[in-house]
């Protein structure tokens, strides 16, 4: 009887630790996805000033502008999609906003660069993007 109680003791302490491991392991996912996304937020907006600017007298340019903007734009969606650990929720949608706002302004930048207007510094894109690159030390934090 001692030894069917023990075992049900050490089963069920297995099976705690198995939750625990998975636990962590969702936990570290999220936290290298969240930095992946900001540094491809942080890589986006280093590139796209110059190439807005070249995109004015470039036509070339001009189509990789605009991919590279539906690009940013299927980004967002993916992260924003992202299921967050409990601990790393307020950071999500804290994230998740800013990526809904800045989804929004690259429709309103596409729609400015059909009217011939390429002037990205003066955007509120590049002042969204700085907020997202701000979370980044919110985001290595909840390493464990």
């Amino acid at each position: 009887m001692k030894l069917r109680w023990l075992g049900i003791t050490l089963a069920l302490i297995l099976l705690s630790g198995c939750s625990l491991v998975e636990e962590v392991n969702n936990s570290l996912d999220y936290t290298e996805q969240a930095t992946s996304f900001i540094n491809e937020a942080s890589q986006f907006a280093g590139s796209i000033p110059d190439l807005a600017q070249e995109a004015v007298s470039n036509s070339n340019a001009m189509e990789k502008l605009t991919e590279q903007l539906d690009n940013m734009k299927a980004r967002i969606s993916e992260f924003n999609g992202l299921e967050a650990p409990a601990f790393a929720k307020d950071i999500h949608e804290q994230l998740a906003g800013y990526n809904e706002t800045l989804s929004q302004q690259i429709d309103d930048y596409k729609e400015q660069i059909q009217n011939g207007v390429t002037d990205f510094k003066n955007t509120e894109m590049s002042q969204t993007l700085d907020k997202i690159q701000e979370t980044m030390d919110q985001i290595r934090s909840l390493a464990p």
